[in-house]
Formats: structure tokens, C-alpha cells, sequence
């Protein structure tokens, strides 16, 4: 019989840890870099719309993390759901990395303006999109 409650636990482990890593680097990175003045300060409304705009990628991609998660809690516990929750856990993970882009983007545009205002609401942006990615609460125990 196959039991989903691991599934459920690794989603929620995945999720947490990878939003604690969007949380944690640019913090990190402010602390190390200090009072940086920047190397290019003319990339820094190319690289805050490059930043808004990789939120893009992760309409497709939640659409994919939604269709499977319907998917593998359907199926319950039959044989099939196996595959299902190999899925599920493929497109939550690579919706999580396409959710952090703003975030990753962020850093760049630190590293080269040095402003923290943009780090922020990039920051911000990416939790909120990987708030879609966690799994339903209910389910989990």
C-alpha cells in the first residue's frame, strides 16, 4: 500500500528550505558587502525589470505544479501514484528555482548598484510566488 504522508513531508521540507535560502542570501549578502557603492549603476533599471519580468516563467510552470498535485492526490493510494508524486516533486522544485530568479536577479543588482530598496521588493516578490509552490497545509500532518 502506498503511503503519501513522506510525499507531503518532502514537499514541505523542499519548500522550506528553498524559501530560507531566498530569505537568508541577500541578507547574507548585505552583511559581507556592507556599505557597497556598486560597479554599474546604469544596469540598475535593466536588471530590476530583468528581475520582474523572470516572475514570467513561473505562471507556466505553477500551472504544470497544480495539474500534478490534483493528480497525485487523486490517485490516492494505487499503484500509480508513484509516478505521480515523482512528478509532483519535479515540477515543485523546478517551480521553486523558477519563483527565486527574481531573488537570484537581486543579487546581481546589488552586486552591481549596491542599492537595498530593489533587493527588498525582489526579495519580497519571490517569497510571495514561492508562497504558491507550498503544499496545501491540510493535507500534510
Amino acid at each position: 500500500m502506498f503511503d503519501p504522508k513522506p510525499h507531503w513531508r518532502a514537499l514541505r521540507s523542499v519548500w522550506r528550505m528553498l524559501s530560507l535560502a531566498v530569505l537568508l542570501l541577500p541578507i547574507l549578502l548585505v552583511v559581507v558587502l556592507g556599505d557597497w557603492t556598486g560597479l554599474f549603476d546604469e544596469a540598475a533599471v535593466p536588471l530590476f525589470g530583468v528581475g520582474m519580468a523572470s516572475l514570467m516563467l513561473t505562471l507556466w510552470r505553477f500551472r504544470l505544479y497544480k495539474r500534478a498535485l490534483i493528480r497525485a492526490e487523486g490517485l490516492g493510494e494505487s499503484h500509480e501514484a508513484a509516478s505521480a508524486w515523482a512528478v509532483l516533486h519535479r515540477n515543485q522544485s523546478l517551480g521553486l528555482a523558477a519563483a527565486a530568479l527574481p531573488a537570484l536577479i537581486a543579487l546581481v543588482h546589488y552586486f552591481c548598484v549596491g542599492e537595498v530598496i530593489p533587493l527588498v521588493l525582489l526579495m519580497i516578490v519571490s517569497l510571495g510566488v514561492m508562497l504558491l509552490y507550498r503544499p496545501p497545509a491540510a493535507w500534510v500532518d
